[in-house]
């Protein structure tokens, strides 16, 4: 890949000039992790950390495989704010936190931090999740999921989109100017809300970053862009993932549930019914 030099020196991305402003206090060496959950959480979002806490972020075992869940944040300006994060950390020894501003734009810096983290503190575990807040995690159906593959590397699984196209309405959430890129449509690359890792995916494409240029939209980034780099095949499996508040009343088999109409109470249902399930996923 032939770039410019001069693309490739940003302290964080490039660089790894992470710091931990917040760490969990343990890593993973503690036990054999299994699988090692990411969270992408805001920095204001108590509620939504506290609802996984109680649903299946309660739930650090399961078929005797260890699970370890991880809050992802970043900075905030706010001191108050910040001081809740603080005693939230003391109390539950479950957030990091990275030396950049949390915000919408600067979420490329939390994948790469992430990357960083696992490498330097978890790099035994067996596989990753990177999840964002809203979603729900089917713990009995996805932990014997992964125990049952034949393949437990080169694994990357989510919601592939293939043929998505910049937007250029300078309007728009994701404004992509032709400078920072001149193509018609973006590779195939893996939604936002969730994916799936083997561990030695999490290191290679780690070292893809010292390459590949920044790019702020981070699902295209690091779903799309490192993965290629690394030569890792995507692959979206059977029932990966649904809207929550349309399947409150199905059968549980999906991996994964996504809570677009953000009340925290479907979560709660949603727990209780993939606890209380009676039936065998096909």
């Amino acid at each position: 890949m032939n770039v410019s030099t001069i693309k490739l020196m940003d302290p964080l991305v490039h660089k790894h000039r992470y710091t931990s402003l917040l760490n969990t206090g343990t890593t993973c060496t503690e036990k054999h992790v299994f699988l090692l959950v990411l969270v992408y959480s805001a920095t204001y979002k108590f509620d939504e950390r506290h609802v996984i806490r109680e649903t299946f972020g309660s739930m650090s075992q399961y078929d005797n495989r260890h699970i370890k869940y991880v809050f992802v944040l970043g900075q905030t300006m706010n001191d108050t704010q910040q001081k809740e994060i603080e005693q939230e950390s003391v109390k539950y020894r479950d957030i990091i936190q990275g030396n950049f501003i949390d915000s919408y734009r600067n979420l490329t810096y939390k994948r790469v931090f992430s990357l960083f983290w696992v490498n330097r503190f978890c790099n035994n575990v067996m596989y990753v999740i990177k999840i964002d807040d809203d979603i729900t995690i089917n713990i009995p159906v996805l932990i014997p999921y992964l125990s049952n593959k034949l393949n437990k590397t080169k694994v990357l699984e989510c919601f592939l989109l293939t043929k998505a196209r910049p937007r250029r309405g300078k309007r728009n959430k994701w404004y992509t100017s032709q400078s920072d890129y001149p193509f018609a449509t973006f590779p195939p690359y893996c939604a936002g809300p969730s994916s799936i890792m083997s561990a030695d995916v999490i290191r290679e494409m780690y070292e893809a970053t010292t390459i590949m240029p920044f790019f702020w939209l981070e699902d295209v980034y690091g779903g799309g862009f490192l993965p290629w780099i690394s030569r890792v095949r995507i692959v979206q499996p059977k029932r990966y993932i649904k809207a929550l508040r349309a399947s409150l009343k199905d059968k549980t088999c999906h991996l994964f549930y996504i809570n677009n109409s953000k009340n925290t109470n479907h979560s709660y249902i949603m727990w209780k019914n993939i606890q209380n399930k009676l039936y065998k996923c096909q």
